[in-house]
């Protein structure tokens, strides 16, 4: 629900009638400011300006708070703080106004510390939820009856009296921003569409918080639509991140494949060479062990030093060649010089 126009607009068009909800229905409205602070980007919207019966003149900040904010009464206290030292009138008084129960943070701030004198401020306070809706349509005050839909015990049809009594007692365009802005407040009572029937919608559209509304909707569609593009850039910016992170750790792990892959091919040479080596290795000690065989065989009494000539003969070709010919030597003389020719 926005309400921060409709009450800003409602406050400055019917300033009066919320004396009586003030507790001052016989006070005199000279004006209500909005009175800008130099020191920070917000403003006073709703300073009235009142007389009393007996002449007195003050100021009387009104502080609507339609929204939950543990602040809240620090920057009211700023704000009496500056019209203090900035304002010539006195008293300065203020009355804070909390529109539902979600908003409202109390109205007194404590400060203290054990063993050290503290401070307390009490704010004036209005919790509309606690007014009675009847009574402001029964005061007759069409402000009043405005508010009447976020008072206690206010119903659809009571929106429907308040409407009239706004029309009946207010002429445009005065009564046309009175009825948008019951219109606002009495949202979650009666469906859009039959509010603009009861109240027509050539009057709504008539009225400049119709124009505020749809502007206030513009500029927070288009602060919702640069953090959406924010949020975008941002998400961008770290899938990129991720994007480069990935394609580093997959150039790394395409390295390492390829370091591995290396590694094996180098131990599989390895393997396949030394298996070579191994079967020869075995062939020749074979063929070396079939020629001292033979030897033995044919002739009983050759000399042992014949076992260290043998394996001197590493050559398969050759101890294939010197098996065969030992089995055809005549004699141990023959075979003995056959082994000399292939050991040198």
């Amino acid at each position: 629900m926005k309400t921060d126009i409709p009450l800003k607009r409602l406050t400055h068009l019917r300033p009066a009638d919320l004396l009586l909800l003030l507790g001052t229905p016989e006070a005199e409205v000279l004006s209500v400011d909005t009175l800008q602070l130099p020191s920070s980007a917000t403003s006073l919207d709703t300073v009235l300006r009142l007389r009393q019966p007996d002449g007195t003149e003050y100021l009387h900040v009104i502080e609507w708070q339609g929204y939950y904010d543990l602040l809240f009464l620090w920057r009211v206290l700023g704000y009496l703080a500056w019209l203090g030292q900035n304002q010539p009138e006195r008293p300065i008084l203020v009355t804070l106004i909390y529109l539902k129960p979600d908003d409202d943070v109390g109205n007194t701030l404590t400060q203290h510390l054990a063993g050290q004198p503290g401070w307390t401020v009490t704010l004036p306070c209005i919790r509309l939820w606690q007014e009675d809706a009847a009574s402001a349509l029964a005061s007759g005050r069409p402000g009043l009856a405005a508010l009447c839909p976020l008072m206690h015990g206010a119903t659809d049809s009571m929106v429907e009296q308040a409407a009239s009594l706004i029309i009946d007692q207010v002429a445009p365009p005065v009564q046309n921003e009175l009825l948008a802005a019951l219109g606002v407040f009495s949202a979650s009572l009666m469906e859009v569409t039959r509010f603009m029937r009861l109240v027509t919608k050539e009057r709504l559209m008539a009225t400049d918080l119709i124009s505020y509304l749809l502007e206030e909707e513009r500029a927070e569609w288009e602060q919702e639509k640069a953090s959406l593009e924010q949020e975008k850039a941002t998400l961008e910016q770290e899938r990129l991140i991720a994007t480069d992170l990935l394609e580093e750790e997959r150039a790394e792990w395409e390295q390492q494949k390829a370091t591995l892959e290396q590694e094996k091919a180098t131990l599989e040479q390895e393997l396949a060479t030394q298996s070579v080596s191994l079967q020869d290795a075995l062939v020749r000690q074979t063929l070396q062990q079939g020629v001292e065989d033979v030897l033995i065989a044919r002739f009983p009494h050759v000399p042992i030093t014949v076992v260290r000539d043998i394996r001197q003969i590493t050559d398969l070709t050759q101890l294939q060649h010197l098996l065969g010919a030992l089995a055809q030597a005549p004699d141990m003389q023959s075979a003995l010089q056959l082994l000399r020719v292939q050991s040198n």
